[in-house]
């Protein structure tokens, strides 16, 4: 039988790796009149395989898989509302699944600060029909006194050739809030699904649970306090009136008045904050009488110690290009501080005229000279322009290493160091990754791979990616150094993008006995972040099963002792601009 293709495989796996496919809102069903339900229930269920005439053709079976995915997406939103009555509508009259109510033996591992992790052996659990499956849930979302979010996502999914057509997915629950105490729960459920779409909607048959695991705490560890603390302002939504930029997005945090307090730097689209601590858990917003309220819509920003005279200046880079012959955006931003709480911009009187697309800024002395330098991002113009390579992009824009003179002003020596001029770059760190006293870059690239740029002195770089093992191709856009397994030498954490679309596609198009070296690199930009451990000279990838991968649209990633335990942590923030659907898969 022919069926319509809506979208080449090739256009589906782009939009997948670039975790920006969003569909039309397909409209939830009401509630279902009651029906008679199966009421003889067998002993134990089978599994669900995959359908053995299945679709081969990769466009039509993720037609049906975005399909599905969106389905549960709405599915999901009516559970996080506990509308229990509407999620009904999912279910085929005939449904068997296994009672999440009684999810069998549990077995609890404690951590640091209270933290506990439970997992369930899911083996002889009970069969229910579609209102025993439902209670089940209402029981395993019972816990959850408010529910933050509740998704389900489409790990795989495989339809068969039939009609009407039917299909085999693997799925995973993933529902986050609040118990009773504050603290917050995650409930996780990893299971087998049977669908099938009938007049014209989907519904599920069968529901086997493979794992059910907890993690959560009696009480919260950090509560969200930024309205009563004076740092929650909030701007228009991403796409309305006076937000059509995701370019101003970083955060500078540092005591810029001496007080021994730590104060925040935000940049935003229409005018910039700086939130002085009041030391009583409050925060005043004092940009404008400090000077640093104009101009808005910086990127990244930093605190440093320019002109060494004890105070912390501020550099904020900025998004500045040509649209023709229009300037758009601005040069990066250079603010002096009098030592007395008030900044003097010094942008142009310090050598920061030039048009950049600048990211994030990374901070050393790069030449040793006792002063600090600036090492700039270069993304690309206007955030318009798509990558001429998901893999290897080399139509981005500059980066820029502002040279510190001592005398109050900077010059951009990259040009003459040979630092790349086309990756589309959006995070650095600087180390001495050699201990020969100087500082060395690593830089990581959005759509390509990473660069480690030894510093051989005298403003002399080496780029040593390949020998040290960082070239890591992915979705670079943020990274970290630190000693994680206190072994005395400094180890390196990388955040790039994993996607559920992306490996659910490459699952089927990428087996790792028989792929070359394109198809891993296809995998690889799913895959998600890297962790690096330093022994002898080179960085190792950590094999992804001791965790810290999977942390979806990640950004700013850093060690931290969370529990202060002596050892290093990672947070990682992720997510990218807000829509009005949540239909990103």
């Amino acid at each position: 039988m022919t069926r319509s293709h809506r979208r080449p495989a090739a256009a589906r796996l782009l939009a997948a790796l670039s975790a920006c496919a969003a569909a039309p809102c397909l409209g939830w069903p009401a509630a279902a009149p009651l029906r008679q339900e199966a009421t003889a229930l067998p002993d134990a269920l089978p599994a669900i395989e995959d359908p053995k005439n299945r679709i081969s053709a990769l466009e039509e079976v993720e037609d049906y898989s975005e399909d599905v995915a969106n389905m549960f997406v709405e599915w999901g939103d009516k559970l996080r509302l506990r509308d229990f009555a509407s999620a009904r509508a999912l279910f085929s009259d005939d449904f068997l699944g296994h009672d999440l109510s009684r999810p069998g033996t549990p077995t609890t591992r404690e951590f640091e600060l209270g933290v506990r992790r439970t997992t369930w052996d899911a083996k002889n659990l009970k069969v229910v029909n579609r209102s025993g499956f439902l209670e089940g849930l209402r029981d395993f979302l019972a816990p959850l006194g408010t529910i933050e979010f509740f998704f389900v996502k489409v790990r795989g999914a495989e339809f068969a050739d039939t009609t009407p057509v039917e299909g085999a997915l693997t799925v995973r629950i993933n529902a986050v809030g609040r118990g009773s105490g504050g603290g917050r729960i995650g409930r996780e459920e990893f299971g087998r699904v049977r669908i099938k779409k009938a007049a014209g909607r989907w519904q599920v048959d069968r529901w086997t649970v493979g794992s059910l695991v907890d993690v959560m705490r009696d009480e919260s560890i950090f509560t969200e306090v930024g309205r009563s603390a004076g740092v929650a302002h909030r701007g228009p939504q991403f796409g309305k009136d006076g937000n059509t930029s995701f370019f101003w997005n970083g955060a500078a945090v540092s005591d810029f008045d001496g007080d021994g307090r730590p104060d925040i730097f935000v940049p935003s689209q229409h005018e910039n904050f700086l939130y002085r601590n009041r030391g009583d858990g409050t925060f005043e917003n004092v940009a404008a009488r400090a000077g640093v309220a104009q101009p808005p819509g910086g990127t990244g920003a930093v605190f440093f110690d320019a002109d060494n005279d004890g105070d912390l200046d501020l550099f904020v880079a900025h998004a500045g290009y040509r649209d023709g012959g229009e300037v758009v955006g601005r040069p990066c931003q250079y603010y002096r501080n009098d030592g007395k709480g008030r900044f003097e911009n010094a942008s142009a009187a310090a050598g920061f005229t030039d048009l950049l697309c600048g990211m994030g800024v990374a901070v050393a002395d790069a030449d040793g000279d006792g002063w600090l330098d600036l090492f700039v991002c270069g993304y690309q113009e206007g955030g318009f322009t798509g990558p001429n390579s998901f893999h290897d992009a080399t139509n981005g824009t500059r980066n820029a290493l502002y040279v510190n003179r001592g005398d109050g002003t900077f010059v951009d020596r990259a040009p003459e160091i040979g630092f790349p001029t086309n990756r589309w770059t959006y995070a650095a760190a600087w180390h001495d990754i050699d201990e020969d006293g100087d500082q060395d870059l690593f830089v990581a690239n959005d759509y390509g791979i990473k660069e480690m740029w030894r510093n051989d002195g005298g403003l002399k770089f080496v780029d040593v990616a390949a020998q040290t093992g960082v070239l890591d191709v992915g979705n670079g856009m943020g990274c970290c150094f630190g000693d994680y397994d206190a072994d005395g030498d400094v180890d390196l954490y990388a955040s790039n993008m994993s996607s559920s679309a992306g490996n659910r596609i490459l699952s089927r198009l990428v087996h790792a006995d028989t792929a070359d070296d394109r198809e891993k690199t296809l995998k690889k930009l799913a895959a998600g972040n890297t962790l690096f451990q330093f022994q002898d000279g080179k960085f190792h990838v950590v094999p992804s099963k001791f965790g810290g991968v999977g942390a979806a649209w990640a950004w700013a990633p850093q060690f931290l002792d969370l529990d202060l335990d002596g050892d290093l942590d990672l947070a990682c923030v992720n997510g990218f601009i807000s829509g009005n659907s949540l239909k990103d898969t």
